[in-house]
């Protein structure tokens, strides 16, 4: 069985408090993932936390039979890994300190190879499949396991190392993952010394145009190392750098600095995500805030509407109760009523009663007439008020809807569910909206809208001054001056009225300007009674979208918080890393 590789060690105590830092920093990274239901980012967060503690880890990445697994074999001085004309490497292969030879896979594409080889003590080689593989999901498994390597060894043919596929990788490497990248120019024997120094060069040249500074380029030769001329095989210096890294310490750097920068990575490609998910629950929360407030405001102007109408119609009441207190006055002078009594004797249809019938229907239809209108008009505008508002959120709810994050990065389950409340909500609006909808809110089922909203006061007003008219001719003149009636004559009549004139007038006049009082308090009830129940309706149907912000927010909000920690932690360890000249 093979033996777990021994911790790496960190004898400088500032080395230990980075990496300590760096250990908890990943360790709120997966806490996010988990958040986000991100297990890519859980499982490469973890695996990076590991890989602080483990033996410094060498990636070999480059095109097939570019002699990745000869440049490790050669390494190694031992056939650890397949070579033949065909791609062997199949899947990545970590080779790891062991005291016996020993394979183990660890999932379909890994498998740890333990070796009792020394230089393992202290190091960890992993051989990748070809870049440029034919055999399915290669470059995949490569890149999955380039997050977690500490160093790359970039292998290329030393003959042709011009590749397209292969430098394309390199940006993945070293752009995209920040990776530190050695080259190797392997299968040297094949070149003569003028054409292989030309090769380094222009290797070399060409990593400072990727923005690689002071490029490492070793020109090795497996074939030769085997045949046992170490000499001129090249590997010499490539396992002095190695030996270089690991006993001065830089290798201990460098998994910092490799981890540090991966971290640094893995938080700025969730930048874009984070702040569209900000941005979405700003945009939400600030839509049920403005549709609270666009709400309470259409009220407040409604109820404006509801006593403007009132003050309109108590108005307008005046108006008419003016001409009917002339008319009245008018009609009930001595010698009119003289007039009206003597004709009626011969003609009933010019009489003082048919008068009074007359000019209760002249009060009826002048009320109705007038009253209706000004009230049909003003209950038109309230309801157009209405539609106006619940048009003006529809537009809130599709502005909202558009901005919507899509992200394979964050998954929260509330998230799940926002455009289909928003959906039920529009549906609920667009039906209210409706001439039905507005019906069945009001409880009514008229023809018209306006005039059911209001018309019911009005005709209960009507009938009430109606009977004010009826009472004050027929019970005040009449009880008044029966007794002209019972045959004493016209002149007897007269007197009555001339007499009584000016307290029958003055209870007409009265019982009109008191009933305009109970006029504004019925019209306003009716009135206030329908705004009720349009604006409890409205808000009923948001209430589901106040609900999914107010569930959005606890469950995103957290979310937002952890990273907001996570970027200022990592700032500010990154920032001291860099005095110290650890992400150089």
């Amino acid at each position: 069985m093979a033996t777990a590789a021994k911790p790496t060690t960190i004898i400088d105590p500032q080395l230990q408090t980075y990496r300590t830092a760096l250990a908890e920093l990943l360790q709120r990274m997966q806490a996010l993932a988990a958040s986000i239901n991100n297990p890519a980012l859980a499982e490469t967060t973890d695996s990076l936390r590991r890989n602080i503690d483990e033996p410094f880890l060498f990636v070999v990445v480059g095109e097939v039979k570019a002699g990745k697994s000869s440049f490790v074999n050669a390494l190694l001085d031992a056939e650890v890994c397949a070579t033949d004309i065909a791609p062997c490497t199949d899947s990545i292969q970590q080779i790891v300190y062991g005291d016996q030879e020993t394979v183990e896979q660890i999932e379909p594409h890994l498998r740890k190879l333990s070796r009792p080889i020394e230089i393992l003590r202290d190091v960890s080689i992993v051989d990748t499949p070809g870049t440029n593989s034919l055999v399915d999901g290669h470059q995949v498994i490569t890149e999955r396991y380039i997050p977690n390597s500490d160093l790359t060894f970039f292998v290329l043919f030393a003959k042709n190392p011009y590749q397209k596929s292969a430098w394309d990788f390199l940006d993945y490497v070293s752009v995209n993952w920040r990776k530190k990248v050695v080259f190797i120019l392997q299968q040297a024997d094949l070149l003569r010394s003028e054409n292989l120094a030309t090769n380094v060069q222009q290797v070399r040249d060409y990593a400072i145009q990727k923005q690689i500074p002071d490029p490492m380029v070793f020109a090795t030769s497996a074939e030769m190392e085997f045949e046992g001329d170490a000499d001129n095989s090249g590997f010499a210096p490539v396992r002095q750098y190695i030996r270089d890294m690991v006993s001065t310490g830089e290798s201990y750097k460098v998994k910092l600095r490799s981890v540090s920068g991966t971290t640094q990575k893995l938080i700025e490609a969730l930048t874009d995500d984070i702040n569209m998910l900000q941005k979405q629950l700003n945009e939400d929360r600030a839509t049920a805030d403005g549709i609270r407030q666009q709400i309470a405001g259409g009220r407040a102007r409604s109820q404006t509407e509801i006593d403007t109408l009132v003050s309109r119609l108590s108005d307008r009441y005046d108006t008419i109760a003016s001409r009917i207190k002339l008319e009245f006055r008018d009609s009930l002078s001595v010698m009119t009523v003289m007039r009206r009594s003597f004709v009626g004797i011969f003609n009933k249809e010019a009489s003082l009663q048919a008068w009074m019938n007359d000019f209760k229907d002249r009060c009826q239809d002048e009320l109705k007439t007038s009253l209706e209108e000004l009230s049909n008009e003003g209950a038109q505008h309230f309801v157009d008020g209405i539609r106006q508002l619940l048009q003006g959120l529809t537009d809130d709810l599709n502005a909202v809807q558009t901005h919507q994050l899509q992200s394979n990065a964050i998954s929260i389950k509330i998230l799940e569910r926002r455009q289909e409340v928003i959906e039920s909500v529009k549906a609920k609006v667009g039906t209210l909206l409706t001439d039905e909808g507005l019906t069945r809110t009001l409880g009514s089922e008229a023809e018209s809208m306006a005039a059911e909203i209001v018309g019911g006061a009005f005709v209960a007003v009507a009938g009430t001054i109606l009977h004010i008219v009826e009472f004050a001719v027929a019970e005040a003149i009449m009880n008044a001056i029966g007794i002209a009636f019972a045959g004493i004559g016209v002149i007897f009549l007269a007197i009555g009225i001339a007499w009584q004139r000016r307290q029958i007038i003055t209870k007409f006049e009265q019982a009109l300007d008191s009933e305009k009082s109970r006029f504004k308090t019925d019209v306003a009830d009716r009135l206030n009674q329908k705004l009720s129940l349009i604006y409890e309706e409205v808000e009923r149907i948001f209430v589901q979208f106040y609900d999914y912000v107010e569930r959005e927010t606890e469950a995103v909000a957290p979310v937002l918080d952890q990273y907001d920690a996570i970027q200022t932690e990592a700032k500010d360890l990154f920032n001291e890393m860099a005095t110290q000249n650890l992400l150089q």
